[in-house]
């Protein structure tokens, strides 16, 4: 085999696999060189088994079975809003905490921590949850956290009509 043949024979290992999309100048130059180059001839016999089998394939699949949903999808869904409720949760209880913690629960400055930390940790972190519930899960759990989260705040900043 010299140079040029070499090359020709390295190109049509290349092109064997994209067969199908190929111009037909170029597939006829392959058919050439798999006349009397055994390897290639074996690699577009292989090449041509696989595309019968794998299009038949796709056929029987799509008109037989129905496409069942994906389990760990299900599972991915259900600890995404399982986080987003755990980290609402999670920090209301750390400013409910520390506002117990430094104050008494009756304290006007108590309730103006509250208040204070609600809306610079809890607003900052329902906008990110109500973006991030948005965007990974549905509509109905966007509504259904806006409405939670506009209740705690207004419940929050009104506190002061309470007592």
């Amino acid at each position: 085999m010299n140079e040029h043949e070499r090359k020709i024979h390295k190109l049509c290992q290349e092109l064997i696999p994209v067969f199908d999309e190929l111009d037909a100048e170029t597939q006829e130059i392959i058919n050439e060189h798999v006349q009397y180059c055994s390897i290639c001839d074996n690699m577009l016999d292989k090449w041509d088994f696989l595309n019968e089998s794998v299009g038949s394939t796709e056929i029987n699949v799509g008109n037989d079975f129905e496409i069942k949903p994906l389990k760990k999808l299900i599972h991915i869904n259900r600890g995404l809003r399982l986080l987003v409720i755990l980290v609402r949760v999670l920090v209301l209880f750390v400013i409910s905490f520390n506002t117990l913690r430094f104050h008494e629960s009756g304290d006007a400055l108590a309730l103006q921590t509250f208040q204070s930390a609600t809306f610079l940790f809890y607003l900052p972190a329902a906008i990110f949850l109500l973006v991030f519930t948005w965007m990974f899960l549905n509509k109905k759990w966007f509504l259904y956290s806006l409405v939670v989260d506009l209740v705690i705040l207004m419940a929050t900043w009104q506190f002061q009509l309470f007592y």
